[in-house]
């Protein structure tokens, strides 16, 4: 699309430079010199220029286009500037491959990126499958190795609320998985620039790490556990609610826990298990998600996921020297945690097949 069709589409000319996108936004307090106002002031002076750094900073987390007064769609936006740079030759492979250096250390595999070691893990801790997010920040948090931890709890039935903790229970709160975007890098900037915490444990979607990176960079007096959850979507709660309740005649905000797996939408409530087609749920995907080539959070000291192993065992991937000591902590007799091989091929099939849809949705935005 030409450039001004763009502007149209995203609502850029509502622009009133009040600059709440910018004082909102998580990467913005910290990269000072990036700003979403900025940006869309000089696309709409007819400066822009796909070919910028800045435009890889946005994270998607749509904080700016929630607070705008005039309903920008900052996140699209920029990711047809993105899709421009696709076309140029420029690729966000770059930025990424940057970072890996910066904050990983293993062998590159084709697929999954950098990689330490890959296993399938299971704990006796009750979590979303095997237990291994849950075990690696309580066990780091009574180690020492980090002071806070930025976790999801769930607020108003299945809603997802980031919170700071320093305590074990709250934690273990936080268990299972919630399948919506929280702001986990808004409570990281709050712990770092109010809070003055210097060693600090997340767990986020592969967007979020990215802007985690980024900040990082800026800032890297900030020791970080980064753990990443594997993504292919997530969806926003206030559609995606009515929409379990009209095909599966449950109420979401009850439910025991929930699951994505093989092309099924699980809901567990009341000893049942009420299941739909993905594809059935696909107006609740958050708008930015299809845009996404990231499956398995590369960029995260330890990735963790379902995919590719057995049930009742998480995929970990770690990628760092810091990924390897938090996991480290796990292993051992005393410890627990029973092991088994991962495959592969079926994690590279869903990074594939991620890779391929947010690529072929970027050509779409080409200006």
């Amino acid at each position: 699309m030409e450039i001004e069709e763009l502007i149209r589409e995203t609502k850029v000319y509502n622009c009133v430079e009040c600059g709440e996108c910018t004082a909102n936004c998580p990467v913005s307090w910290f990269e000072t010199d990036y700003s979403p106002r900025a940006i869309a002031k000089r696309a709409l002076e007819g400066l822009i220029d796909a070919r910028e750094e800045k435009i890889w900073s946005c994270m998607s987390c749509e904080i700016c286009s929630d607070r705008c007064p005039s309903a920008v769609d900052y996140p699209k936006f920029i990711w047809g500037l993105r899709a421009e740079a696709l076309k140029s030759g420029i690729a966000e492979e770059a930025y990424v491959n940057e970072l890996e250096q910066l904050f990983l250390n293993g062998e590159r595999d084709g697929d999954i990126g950098i990689v330490r070691e890959m296993t399938a893990g299971k704990m006796s801790i009750a979590g979303q499958d095997g237990g291994i997010v849950t075990s690696l920040l309580t066990a780091g948090m009574e180690k020492g190795l980090f002071e806070s931890a930025i976790v999801v709890h769930r607020a108003d039935g299945f809603k997802a609320k980031a919170i700071t903790t320093e305590d074990v229970e709250d934690i273990i709160k936080a268990k299972g998985s919630k399948y919506q975007f929280a702001p986990t890098v808004e409570r990281m900037v709050e712990a770092v620039l109010e809070g003055g915490k210097k060693k600090i444990a997340i767990v986020a979607l592969p967007c979020s790490i990215y802007g985690i990176r980024r900040i990082q960079k800026a800032h890297p007096e900030v020791e970080l556990y980064s753990i990443g959850l594997f993504c292919f979507e997530n969806f926003y709660y206030e559609v995606l609610k009515p929409l379990v309740s009209e095909l599966l005649g449950v109420d979401l905000g009850l439910a025991d826990k929930i699951d994505v797996k093989k092309g099924k939408f699980v809901v567990d409530i009341e000893g049942e298990s009420k299941v739909c087609a993905v594809g059935e749920i696909d107006k609740a995907v958050r708008a930015s998600c299809v845009f996404c080539t990231d499956f398995t959070a590369r960029l995260a000291d330890i990735s963790v996921g379902s995919v590719g192993s057995p049930d009742g065992f998480s995929t970990v991937i770690t990628r760092s020297t810091k990924g390897e000591e938090l996991f480290g902590l796990l292993k051992g007799e005393e410890k627990g945690l029973e092991t088994t091989s991962v495959d592969h091929d079926e994690i590279a099939k869903l990074v594939s097949l991620k890779r391929k849809r947010g690529v072929e949705e970027l050509e779409k935005l080409k200006i």
